[in-house]
């Protein structure tokens, strides 16, 4: 399976990080073709600028002509069959340069299209059939819930309806890192591989 994880996180010794190689190895182990943005390490620019505002309904080879960087991720985007996201929630979702990425790739033309006369968004990623995210939370689970989770929301609502019809969503969470002993932190990693396998099955 063609699998692009997207990571997000300053720290390159960052429990985070850990997380991300360990998705990387399970991944390649596995045999999945693998394609990894560090959109930290890329100097990825979270902001939409006004002209891509401006030219919010152009084809996409406008909007990305003069940043190779975005047309990379555009690729990326329209080559994979998985997404697996990789990062902390801040407050309750990605970290700002992860949902910057959601603001300038997830364009028209690819991630959706809105048709002359139509009533509604239709699906651009319909090759794409599992959403995996791999994430960490400072607080409990039950904080978590009351809160309403907004990234949860973003990804597994939002996103999913415009991938595949049977397109399935895994969230793999630890709630509660902040306080977590280094042998908690230890077990989640050690089980990351066999969830990831049973998402991407």
């Amino acid at each position: 399976m063609n699998v692009l994880v997207l990571f997000a996180h300053p720290l390159a010794d960052s429990y985070g990080r850990a997380l991300c190689d360990r998705t990387i190895q399970s991944l390649t182990a596995d045999g999945h073709d693998v394609r990894l943005h560090d959109l930290w390490h890329e100097s990825f620019n979270p902001v939409l600028s006004a002209t891509e505002k401006h030219n919010h309904f152009a084809d996409p080879e406008l909007k990305t002509s003069g940043d190779s960087l975005l047309a990379s991720h555009v690729n990326d985007l329209r080559w994979c069959e998985s997404i697996v996201f990789v990062y902390p929630s801040w407050w309750s979702a990605p970290p700002a340069i992860m949902k910057g990425w959601f603001d300038r790739v997830l364009m028209q033309g690819v991630a959706w299209t809105f048709p002359e006369g139509a009533s509604r968004l239709h699906a651009g990623l319909t090759h794409v059939r599992r959403l995996v995210v791999v994430t960490t939370y400072g607080s409990s689970r039950w904080v978590n819930a009351l809160e309403g989770e907004p990234g949860k929301t973003t990804i597994r609502r939002g996103l999913r309806v415009l991938c595949h019809v049977r397109c399935r969503s895994t969230w793999i969470a630890h709630y509660g890192v902040d306080r977590a002993e280094q042998a908690q932190r230890e077990r989640f990693l050690s089980a990351l591989p066999r969830r990831l396998r049973r998402a991407l099955r």
